[in-house]
């Protein structure tokens, strides 16, 4: 039975496409590697991030250097942010059923608690995994586990791009796609998460089924 529901922080909860793409320009200009534009940002989203770093010319031994500064600038910028339409309603909803929130994210654990206490939110999540890079989910997946004691099936993910969804299957997790964050449908598609969701609210319809399953 699903007692624990998991969340990304950046595009699946919060609106923060626009602050990424601003802070990335930013760092471009100090970095020397391509800019996002327009042009190029939805041709991106189709992309893995490696293949991404390739076409803006970002060699990867920086995504570390990338993750920190883009760490620092984003806690100046948290006043600016909002849940995504229609994410507190799926929150509340969720937790009115029993079910336990907890944010898996590779943002900070600082900024994504300005952000809920900004959002009078803090009480809403049981507990904030953060860190590990753009490729360190699973690690961070199999230490919830460890630490909580909870077992794969009563868990799921909700993320919005296809390593989140990678990082669950090396996991045994089940992964629900969300199709207004930063990857693309296709690109989503392509990795076959157990759902892909276009509303908010099919995530707690979803999680309703499993659970009645069981």
């Amino acid at each position: 039975m699903i007692t624990h529901v998991v969340f990304d922080f950046d595009g699946t909860l919060v609106d923060s496409r626009e602050l990424a793409v601003q802070l990335i320009n930013e760092l471009a200009d100090k970095g020397r590697f391509a800019r996002l534009t327009a042009e190029n940002l939805e041709e991106l989203r189709n992309l893995s991030i490696i293949e991404r770093c390739s076409r803006l010319g970002i060699p990867t031994y920086k995504l570390p250097w990338m993750a920190i500064q883009l760490a620092r600038s984003y806690r100046k910028a948290v006043p600016s942010l909002l849940f995504n339409e229609g994410i507190p309603e799926l929150l509340k909803e969720l937790r009115a059923r029993g079910l336990k929130l907890i944010i898996l994210s590779s943002n900070s654990e600082e900024n994504i608690r300005a952000f809920l206490k900004r959002h009078s939110a803090e009480d809403w999540v049981e507990d904030i995994y953060s860190g590990g890079g753009a490729f360190g989910k699973a690690s961070k997946l199999r230490t919830l586990l460890k630490r909580t004691g909870l077992r794969r099936e009563q868990i799921v993910y909700v993320g919005d791009e296809h390593r989140d969804v990678e990082a669950c299957k090396q996991v045994g997790v089940r992964v629900i796609a969300v199709l207004w964050g930063v990857d693309a449908e296709p690109l989503l598609r392509k990795s076959e998460p157990n759902h892909l969701v276009e509303r908010p609210a099919e995530i707690a319809e979803c999680v309703g089924r499993w659970s009645a399953r069981c």
